[in-house]
């Protein structure tokens, strides 16, 4: 079940009165950019401010502000299991921890892109293909032949070669790995 963009929207504004700041990580990213109205996916948040994983007693105050159930992720960080305006939206609290890296410069290199009236962080499309074909799980590979196909029929244009300067820079023992994945998933690189 899908929500809208006024409750992401909504959920954005009250994590940020909750006293959450952070950058928008996930597949939100490609659905913000492509300008979608309706989103399916839960919402990563990479938090700035505090430690999800650490600051348990700030996170579960959090939940309690947003009346949202509080549970974890598959990364054992926090997830936000919400109703807002009668649609329900799960919302990740993440930070490099365990098996999740982002790199500082992806992060502190977020864009601010337009959601209704209000403006959100989120990692740049090329930052968030970088990481989808490092991950390189099976639905990871299957998200990048979307983009992929999005591409190709002009739907999405991206800057291949901040694709190329982000891996190289900033994961340069995985360069040929990444490329391979990112090439064998239809992407010209």
């Amino acid at each position: 079940m899908g929500y809208s963009k006024k409750v992401l929207r909504d959920a954005l504004v009250r994590l940020k009165e909750a006293g959450v700041e952070g950058v928008i990580i996930g597949s939100t990213v490609l659905m913000l950019y492509l300008n979608i109205d309706e989103f399916e996916d839960d919402v990563d948040i990479f938090v700035t401010n505090f430690s999800p994983y650490a600051d348990e007693e700030l996170v579960r105050s959090i939940a309690v502000k947003l009346g949202c159930e509080l549970s974890q992720n598959e990364w054992g960080t926090p997830s936000l299991y919400c109703n807002f305006n009668d649609n329900e939206l799960t919302i990740d609290l993440h930070e490099n921890v365990l098996d999740l890296f982002i790199p500082e410069n992806i992060i502190k290199s977020a864009r601010e892109v337009k959601l209704l009236d209000i403006k959100v962080k989120c990692i740049s499309i090329e930052d968030y293909i970088v990481l989808k074909a490092r991950a390189g799980r099976d639905h990871d590979l299957e998200d990048l032949k979307v983009i992929s196909d999005m591409v190709r029929r002009g739907d999405l244009k991206l800057n291949i070669n901040l694709i190329k300067e982000r891996i190289k820079n900033e994961f340069p023992d995985e360069e040929k790995l990444i490329i391979n994945r990112l090439k064998t998933s239809g992407l010209k690189v």
